[in-house]
């Protein structure tokens, strides 16, 4: 029987970015990262506009794209936009990948090969590695949902998008699902 050759964050951060940029490391294994769909990707390129809009009005922090980020348990994991603010987006080192923790708010565009049990566990990495929020945008569903450790608020596309954590900023959900 044929072990597992596991490797670490730092052997990961170590390899060259083409065999690394279409994985994520989890629990030491390296877990392939399906191709987004044009709406996928219509969608976070739409969020990251308008975050990156509201931080030229309002800086308290920024907006990076497809970052790899420690988690807990040594693993890395690549969400869709990862938004840092005040002083963890200060001290952040744009340089080195992966970034040392985990977003302050972590979005992730569901696929629709993901599976709820593996975008569950993300949450819990997210939420267990620093992050104050997490984004699950579902577009085939409809819906937003947002999940702290307090537990889980959805909304659908008849809402509106607002957290304490980015003050004044709004965003119609249906406007957001629809990538425009």
């Amino acid at each position: 029987m044929a072990t597992k050759q596991l490797i670490s964050v730092e052997e990961f951060a170590q390899m060259e970015t083409a065999d690394t940029e279409a994985y994520e490391l989890v629990d030491g294994e390296l877990i392939p990262l399906p191709s987004a769909t044009p709406l996928h990707g219509m969608i976070r390129g739409f969020l990251e506009h308008l975050i990156r809009n509201y931080f030229e009005r309002n800086p308290i922090g920024g907006v990076i794209a497809e970052t790899d980020c420690r988690v807990i348990g040594g693993g890395v994991r690549r969400p869709d936009l990862s938004i840092f603010l005040g002083e963890r987006w200060q001290q952040l080192d744009l340089r080195t990948v992966p970034v040392l923790s985990a977003p302050d708010i972590a979005v992730e565009v569901y696929s629709p090969s993901e599976q709820v049990i593996e975008a569950t566990r993300k949450v819990r990495e997210y939420l267990s590695s620093g992050s104050q929020e997490v984004w699950l945008l579902d577009y085939e569903n409809r819906e937003l949902q947002v999940r702290t450790k307090a537990g889980i608020r959805v909304l659908n596309e008849d809402e509106v998008l607002e957290t304490p954590l980015l003050p004044g900023f709004s965003l119609a959900v249906s406007m957001l699902l629809a990538g425009r």
